[in-house]
């Protein structure tokens, strides 16, 4: 887990989760970056659950996080406007706010 997370404290928005795993190298089996300027970023087909699951973790969830789960998780964002999905299998962007903020 990235130690740039404080563990109590403020609560972590799944964004933030997320861009931080983009940033730790460790994490490019899992997640990675298609096009860092614009925000693009795609989950690996094989290591999308596992992801989901140290999400779920990290959150404290009682049940296992799954990535059907996250991806629903990622569709609420979109109606905000802060993720949305790109015509591409896994692949997702971050709003230019949201990576400004980050």
């Amino acid at each position: 887990m990235p130690s740039s997370f404080p563990m109590t404290g403020k609560k972590i928005r799944l964004f933030q989760f997320l861009f931080e795993m983009l940033e730790d190298p460790r994490m490019a089996s899992f997640i990675s970056w298609v096009k860092p300027s614009a925000g693009i970023f795609q989950f690996s087909a094989q290591n999308k659950d596992e992801l989901a699951r140290i999400w779920g973790q990290f959150k404290g969830n009682k049940k296992v996080m799954t990535y059907q789960k996250l991806s629903r998780a990622l569709r609420t964002y979109s109606r905000t406007g802060e993720i949305t999905k790109v015509k591409r299998k896994l692949t997702y962007q971050f709003s230019l706010v949201v990576l400004r903020s980050l």
